[in-house]
């Protein structure tokens, strides 16, 4: 497992672990490799500060913290200590030297069958533990096996839960990875400890053949083949096939225990040893091989912060060249400002994380050319931008720096006002003065702070007013002189001058406020499967329209249709003025499913096309008739931002890549690494490319 050096937004201990290198960070917080002070390597995952303000959330973890610590086996990374209710919140777990089961056969290729055998055995041992905790794992699946080399570990229980919890089932959310996720999990029909059964299974297919047993493409078609089709076996030898064709079997109920699995499986010749030993033979040469390299490499001492290494001395930036004057570019409706989606953290269990970039570094990418660079503060991040600045909040402090896009100057910094304590009916409750920065619009920056949302002048950062909005701190849409903002069940309007409020609409459903435009008179917000246009003149209801599913994406309105993308894939054209559906769009063809869709991806509008994603196909469709124009098939697993640049369409990936598609045809003309692997947040902000990986911003002109 990778580590990288400190930033100064690390700290240098968490409880009573000295911090040495960071293994990676994401949603839920950072996960760093630690030592205790009797020097034992341990991995401490430290929750982020803003999740913890969430009282539920911290009951949750408090809750799975102990979860997991029930949890124990030779197999496990086990919770060796937790503070779920400290501040910070952290969780430190066995640190685990190895290389995960995907990278594994990536690098080195398929498992012989003793050792598909040795390793599957391991893995019943393991969910045997975790079943004996009352607890099924839900997230089986070769990145959450890692190989060390006295055994493997089964970790991240992050979304693992009592056997006898539904509360996740009841929702009708389907958990997991495709092609791992048991049938009966996406008939939405509950998952226990035979759903883990299931997931070994495909595991151990997959450590034998390089692929899952139900293949590979859109999670859709994945997810509908474990559903309707047999599994492909065929390179497994004839004793393997069989015990993984029984883990595979579509009923839970004909699945083996994993009792029957260890006393099938243990009968390997090339046993997995348990216990503190030092030889690796139960795994493949160069697997052991790579495994016993990353153990020696592990570092004893806080690696190098980047601030205090010494660098090259590099010529002094020449001056910015003068503007072009401005020639014809494709019309560019709405730009998403998008953050790669890193490695999901979630709440329990052992969860270990990995950072693909090389400890020196990525070279210069030949098709990216670098405009500037910006180590951010301690506590500090980006939290907003706009066409011309970047806008980095520091909640503490209360301070917001504005950054200019295209040469990382200093536009203002500021320390905003702030409210110290929130008020409920009369009687003070509570003291909560941290800043949240929720939009950027009609030349105003918005952010709350406890009680009030806030509007400061986006170009200077001067204070124009607060109003009271009970700590729900919307992302308001400015449409000349009126903001536009919601709260969960109504939207209310202010003057964008005063701050006073004009008047609300009440919905008589909750919507999501996240989902809200604002075209020719007309006020656009969805309620689960339901858009509702509100008539801003007459202050009526206008029209509502029923989709097929649940809204997944914003709303993007351009010439007259306002266009979405819903929970089961499917991309809509409404008529923004009558709520006629225009045009629908998902995958054809006869292995498409609605039901197990794994969601869209935000539309794109340029001229009369609207580009699409969906299980990280791209496609380009004729914006008034709907008809495909190209789909195109990219690399990685999940994309996670779409934005046109002239003639090209830029495309994040959750990989850290970014490629060029020409916006005509969707032939790839280049692809490029951004350097931090699964851990790069990225921003497209024009024809500049912004990325912020461990603590440092780098800008960069695309080339289109």
């Amino acid at each position: 497992m990778a580590s990288v050096p400190l930033t100064a937004g690390d700290p240098e201990r968490v409880g009573r672990y000295r911090l040495l290198a960071r293994l990676g960070q994401g949603g839920m917080g950072r996960v760093y490799l630690a030592r205790s002070p009797g020097g034992r390597a341990v991995a401490v995952k430290v929750v982020r500060e803003a999740l913890l303000r969430d009282e539920g959330f911290r009951r949750r973890f408090v809750r799975e913290v102990a979860a997991a610590r029930r949890v124990t086996g030779f197999f496990t990374a086990a919770v060796v200590d937790a503070d779920p209710e400290g501040d910070p919140a952290w969780l430190a777990t066995e640190y685990v030297p190895g290389l995960s089961l995907q990278e594994a056969v990536a690098r080195h290729g398929v498992w012989p069958q003793a050792a598909v055998r040795g390793l599957g055995a391991a893995l019943a041992e393991a969910l045997a533990a975790v079943h004996a905790a009352d607890l099924v794992h839900r997230d089986l699946k070769p990145s959450n096996v890692l190989l060390a080399p006295d055994g493997p570990r089964v970790i991240d229980f992050g979304i693992s839960a009592a056997v006898g919890d539904t509360a996740l089932t009841q929702t009708g959310t389907v958990i997991g990875t495709p092609g791992f996720i048991p049938p009966e999990q996406l008939r939405h029909e509950g998952s226990g400890p035979a759903g883990d059964v299931f997931a070994l299974g495909a595991v151990l297919a997959y450590a034998a053949a390089g692929v899952g047993p139900f293949g590979g493409g859109a999670s859709h078609a994945v997810n509908y083949r474990v559903v309707h089709e047999d599994p492909d076996l065929r390179a497994l030898a004839p004793a393997l096939a069989d015990v993984v064709a029984r883990c595979l079997a579509k009923d839970p109920a004909q699945r083996p225990t994993v009792e029957w699995l260890l006393d099938e499986l243990g009968e390997s010749e090339t046993p997995v040893p348990a216990g503190d030993v030092t030889t690796a033979g139960w795994l493949p040469g160069p697997v052991a091989d790579s495994a016993a390299r990353l153990r020696a490499g592990t570092p004893t001492e806080p690696l190098p912060r980047p601030e205090d290494t010494p660098t090259r001395t590099a010529p002094a930036p020449a001056p910015a060249p003068a503007p072009a004057p401005p020639g014809p570019r494709r019309r560019r409706l709405r730009t998403v400002l998008a953050t790669a989606t890193a490695l999901a953290v979630t709440a329990a269990g052992a969860v270990l994380w990995r950072v693909a970039a090389d400890d020196d570094g990525p070279a210069r990418p030949p098709n990216l050319e670098q405009l500037w660079t910006h180590t951010l503060a301690d506590g500090q991040q980006l939290s907003a931008s706009s066409q011309e600045m970047l806008y980095l909040a520091h909640e503490k402090d209360h301070r917001i720096s504005a950054l200019d896009v295209t040469d990382g100057s200093r536009r203002w910094d500021r320390r905003v006002r702030v409210d110290d304590v929130s008020q409920d009916t009369g009687h003070l409750k509570s003291v909560g003065n941290d800043i949240r920065i929720t939009a950027v619009s009609g030349g105003l920056l918005f952010y709350g702070s406890n009680d009030h949302l806030y509007a400061v002048d986006a170009d200077d950062g001067e204070h124009r007013w607060r109003y009271m909005d009970d700590s729900f701190h919307p992302s308001p849409v400015v449409v000349g002189d009126m903001a536009y903002a919601d709260m969960v069940s109504f939207f209310y309007v202010l003057d964008t001058r005063t701050g006073d409020k004009l008047w609300d609409y009440g919905f008589g459903v909750n919507a999501d406020g996240s989902n809200i435009a604002v075209t020719d008179d007309v006020l656009l917000i969805h309620s689960k499967k339901k858009l509702i246009a509100v008539d801003l003149r007459t202050r009526k209801q206008k029209w509502t329209h029923q989709a097929a599913s649940e809204a997944e994406t914003g709303l993007v309105v351009a010439d007259g249709k306002v266009y979405f993308g819903t929970l089961d894939g499917a991309l809509y054209a409404v008529d923004a003025r009558s709520g006629e559906e225009e045009w629908r769009r998902t995958f054809e063809g006869e292995l498409w499913d609605g039901r197990l869709g794994e969601g869209a991806g935000m539309p794109q509008v340029a001229d009369d096309t609207v580009y699409f994603e969906n299980d990280a196909y791209i496609s380009a469709f004729d914006a008034d008739t709907g008809s495909q124009r190209w789909r195109r098939k990219q690399e990685a697993d999940e994309v996670t931002s779409l934005d046109v640049v002239d003639d090209t369409l830029l495309v994040g990936a959750s990989d850290g890549g970014l490629t060029a598609l020409d916006t005509g045809s969707g032939e790839p003309g280049w692809r490029e690494s951004l350097g931090g692997g699964d851990e790069t947040d990225v921003r497209v902000v024009g024809d500049v490319v912004v990325t912020e990986i461990n603590g440092r911003l780098t800008a960069y002109r695309a080339a289109t």
